[in-house]
């Protein structure tokens, strides 16, 4: 399994807001109808030059102890990534201090990695301080407008396990202060702007949740 370096997307992931910097703040917590929202595919479409460098998120999905969610990536830097965060803090206008995050790309490539400002840790496996890994994986299709199904389950606490297309990628605890909620959003990658070739080409993802298994929201 190769191992690639995930160093321009991390550097500039930390300033995060929901749904394209516009979406309402995190509400408290609170129970969720996960039913309500999208198992039609919905498209998300990025294009402006202020969003360089970002990632954004829909709006809060609920709270799981499962989630499964269908993406396909239309177009955009193949190597920007799209999935899943979850187990974050946000603070009252929305934006996330700490996450956990699980992504791949239409290169063929995944990541579960934990952020808290400029710390991150590589949940996959091991190594140095502030180093996270792609990973190649012959479990994802990749290329445009191909359908790749994340899964997250929720076995414990803080303990989750992961799968892509239906095969376990990882299972671990989160670290200590992370997975400080039962919260889930999808989010979407925007390149640099030498990655991407704004507005004439623009990132376009399309997304719908499969399946899931709703909780109430706890404090923790």
């Amino acid at each position: 399994m190769k191992k690639i370096t995930l160093f321009a997307l991390i550097l500039t992931s930390v300033f995060v807001a929901f749904s394209c910097k516009s979406a309402e703040p995190a509400a408290e917590p609170e129970t969720v109808l996960i039913s309500t929202f999208p198992t039609d595919w919905e498209e998300n479409m990025f294009n402006q030059a202020d969003q360089y460098g970002y990632f954004f998120t829909t709006p809060e999905l609920g709270t799981f102890s499962m989630i499964e969610g269908e993406f396909k990536k239309l177009g955009g830097y193949e190597k920007s990534g799209f999935g899943f965060v979850f187990g974050y803090t946000a603070d009252e206008e929305g934006w996330l201090s700490d996450y956990l995050r699980f992504e791949i790309n239409t290169a063929g490539e995944y990541a579960v990695y934990a952020v808290n400002g400029g710390t991150y840790i590589d949940l996959v496996a091991a190594n140095e301080e502030n180093t996270v890994y792609m990973n190649e994986s012959d479990l994802i299709n990749g290329g445009y407008d191909s359908a790749n199904k994340l899964k997250i389950e929720k076995t414990g606490d803080k303990d989750y396990t992961l799968y892509i297309n239906g095969t376990e990628i990882v299972s671990f605890t989160a670290p200590e202060g992370y997975g400080n909620s039962d919260g889930v959003m999808a989010f979407f990658s925007v390149g640099q702007e030498n990655q991407e070739v704004f507005p004439d080409e623009p990132v376009k993802i399309t997304y719908r949740i499969t399946d899931y298994v709703q909780t109430v929201a706890e404090e923790k």
